[in-house]
């Protein structure tokens, strides 16, 4: 691929300040300008991980677990993203002192956002005796995101 020409991105979809002026204008890519290493460690750097902190007791029903986001190189993304956190309906979820509830604040269902740290603290009460497993995912406005890890807390 030697230009844009629309054949994968939309003409004007990309502002022409963002591209390199050779290629927003027409012209072409020096051979060897786009490296495998520099495309790798571009990539590494877009996509978000979540990580799951140690689970904390507050008191016999409520835990808290911290949600740190990485890139894939393991580094600290640092932004405000917004996620969605689920689990079981025994259990309700809440934002604890790092972070801010966008929507579904005391229920199984919240989507908040991280600070600007790519940190999210989580409270979680549940009631009765159970293992509730938490799963954070994407939404909307999210990066994209490397969501495969969940985190099991256990309730007494």
């Amino acid at each position: 691929m030697t230009r844009l020409d629309g054949r994968f991105l939309k003409p004007g979809s990309i502002p022409a300040d963002r591209l390199d002026p050779g290629i927003a204008f027409g012209g072409e890519l020096a051979d060897g300008s786009v490296t495998t290493a520099k495309l790798a460690d571009t990539l590494l750097q877009r996509f978000v991980v979540v990580t799951w902190g140690a689970v904390n007791p507050v008191d016999p029903h409520t835990q808290t677990v911290r949600i740190l986001l990485r890139d894939l190189a393991q580094n600290a993304i640092l932004a405000a993203h917004v996620l969605r956190i689920t689990c079981d309906e025994r259990a309700i979820l809440s934002v604890g002192g790092i972070g801010q509830a966008l929507s579904g604040d005391q229920s199984p269902d919240l989507i908040a956002q991280t600070n600007t740290r790519g940190r999210l603290d989580l409270l979680v009460i549940c009631r009765e005796g159970a293992s509730i497993t938490l799963a954070a995912g994407p939404t909307q406005a999210s990066p994209f995101l490397d969501t495969q890890h969940t985190k099991t807390l256990t309730f007494p």
